[in-house]
């Protein structure tokens, strides 16, 4: 107990050092292509696992002494459809797999995810495994601890597939999510086939971090190989409030037609302060994954496309390296899911087809 508790208040008086170096830990992460040269038998291995992630589920063939421990950290509102489609699809992923387990839930609901209650209460629950649904400083310094010592609990990333060269010798169990770099320039082909010449684009940027490298800086830098300028760039936080200012700062000056949405919190205040103004369709922005009232926004063009994530075989995923450890196979470190572009111009039906790929087996929840 002493030294869980020493490991908390290291963890609280660390993190203020690794915020001030924000930007050194971009400098640490690998995507999957270097992920695999640098361990070319993981490209099998991952192969092999996105096979049994997209097929029927198999039930697991060894017999358990008792139900193992399953600590899931997540974070924000925990009734929010995100987290709500998360736990169904994995609960019915395992139940299908026929295995004995129970499952703890912790929530960080603070906006930066720094409460360090609900680490406190996993840890000293002593789990076998702990699933991380959110990667940041914070949950770095946390779990590096548990690969140090190589010892219980074993972790698993969920929706964060960008390995550290850091850990390159002791990994977590599994990372899974999907290739962000990938989908960001995905998103920006289609905004150079799709948007005029003259579309005067800006962009809201979030500060240096993970999703400021691989989506943020990276779409500016697509941008400008394609000979396209974006005009103004704003950096804000990543929440509604501040993007709704921001986007109202441009709307103003009356000098955009396309503002790039960095993140899905940005475009949710894009969208609120486009509504507000009622400018769609000659206004438009992009979001990411399928918020709330995603598939309104894009009837009424004030997203003109968003990147569409599988979200559901994360949680697949999560279920079968659990499965899968248990059994003593041999498993991949990472596993990439699939992403795809949801245009606005697609027929109705087509809009819900991919929804139903990308959340078959929470569908039910995204649907009401």
């Amino acid at each position: 107990m002493r030294r869980l508790r020493s490991f908390i208040v290291w963890i609280v008086f660390g993190c203020s050092a690794l915020i001030v170096q924000a930007a050194s830990m971009t400098l640490d992460l690998m995507d999957s292509h270097d992920f695999y040269q640098l361990s070319p038998r993981q490209g099998p291995l991952a192969e092999q696992f996105t096979t049994v992630v997209n097929s029927p589920p198999s039930p697991m063939r060894v017999s358990q002494k008792r139900a193992v421990r399953i600590a899931l950290l997540l974070f924000g509102n925990t009734n929010s459809i995100e987290n709500r489609s998360l736990l169904m699809s994995f609960k019915k992923r395992m139940r299908e797999l026929g295995i004995d387990y129970r499952l703890d839930t912790y929530t960080d609901r603070s906006q930066d995810g720094s409460d360090i209650t609900p680490y406190f209460k996993a840890a000293e629950a002593q789990p076998d495994y702990i699933v991380m649904t959110r990667f940041g400083f914070i949950q770095r310094r946390f779990v590096e601890r548990f690969l140090r010592s190589g010892t219980s609990p074993k972790v698993i990333l969920y929706d964060f597939a960008s390995p550290l060269t850091h850990w390159v010798n002791h990994p977590p169990l599994m990372y899974i999510g999907f290739d962000q770099k990938k989908a960001t320039t995905m998103l920006a082909s289609y905004l150079d086939r799709q948007l005029p010449l003259d579309t005067r684009i800006s962009a809201l940027v979030l500060p240096a971090g993970y999703l400021g490298y691989v989506r943020c800086d990276l779409f500016l830098d697509e941008m400008m190989k394609y000979n396209r300028r974006v005009s103004r760039i704003r950096v804000v936080s990543d929440n509604k409030e501040s993007a709704f200012d921001a986007a109202h700062a441009m709307l103003n000056d009356n000098a955009t037609d396309f503002i790039f949405s960095c993140s899905q919190n940005i475009s949710d205040g894009v969208v609120a302060a486009l509504k507000e103004r009622n400018l769609a369709p000659r206004v438009q922005t992009n979001a990411w994954g399928l918020p709330l009232h995603g598939i309104a926004d894009l009837e009424s063009r004030r997203v003109k496309v968003s990147v569409l994530f599988m979200k559901d075989d994360l949680s697949i995923a999560v279920a079968e390296a659990i499965k899968m450890d248990l059994e003593g196979k041999n498993m991949p470190s990472l596993y990439v899911a699939h992403a795809t572009l949801m245009p606005a111009e697609l027929d109705p039906d087509s809009v819900r087809l991919m929804v139903q790929q990308a959340y078959h087996y929470s569908v039910e929840l995204w649907q009401k």
